[in-house]
């Protein structure tokens, strides 16, 4: 069936003027997803911007949509440079992992995470598609991003997706967790600056290109 004549047309894209309205709608599925996990309604998304369902559904398509938009926002890989240099891969990784510690220390990630693991056996589907809207497209990105560097001849060619999985087990370590479980946890920055430059600065040197290994 052509574009034109399907019942169901792809939703647009928000258009730079909707920004501001894509960031009222952002922060009311956050904060709703912090109190609710998973289990939240377009119904309610609409009554918290305030705006009706119908709108929602004619912008995002889908509530699975908007969380999977939403989830996007978030991701710290944004700021990694588009094309990495010899002089920007380390800074853009450790920024990268400034910006992912930070996002996960956050009291509303970790609540979040705390309900949806907690609603995974009751709503397996809608944690399983969270899970991939986020950790997948992260961990997908930055493979992207790395295997332009191992193209380039700045980092060791391996497999970019094992590699991006690694890397984001590296940053994360044991805190996030610590920090789900109200256990003592790298809670001050300095002390997340600290365990950043460590994981980063350890990955490089595993995944050194062989010239800079002689």
């Amino acid at each position: 069936m052509p574009p034109s004549l399907s019942p169901h047309p792809a939703p647009r894209p928000p258009r730079p003027r909707d920004d501001a309205r894509h960031r009222r709608v952002s922060d009311a599925v956050r904060a709703l997803v912090a109190e609710h996990g998973v289990h939240i309604s377009m119904d309610a998304v609409a009554a918290r911007v305030g705006c009706s369902k119908q709108t929602l559904y004619a912008r995002y398509g889908s509530k699975q949509a908007l969380l999977a938009r939403v989830a996007n926002d978030g991701m710290a890989v944004a700021r990694l440079s588009a094309t990495p240099t010899a002089s920007t891969l380390r800074p853009a990784l450790l920024a990268f992992a400034h910006e992912h510690l930070a996002h996960l220390a956050k009291p509303a990630t970790i609540g979040a995470a705390r309900l949806v693991t907690a609603q995974a056996q009751q709503f397996p589907e809608e944690v399983a598609e969270l899970f991939a809207g986020w950790v997948g497209a992260l961990e997908a990105q930055l493979a992207a991003w790395l295997q332009q560097a191992m193209r380039r001849g700045l980092l060791r060619h391996d497999d970019p997706h094992c590699a991006a999985e690694l890397l984001l087990g590296m940053i994360v370590g044991l805190d996030f967790d610590r920090q789900r479980h109200l256990a003592p946890h790298r809670s001050a920055p300095e002390a997340r600056s600290r365990w950043a430059e460590f994981a980063i600065d350890n990955f490089l040197r595993a995944f050194a290109p062989p010239c800079a290994l002689t």
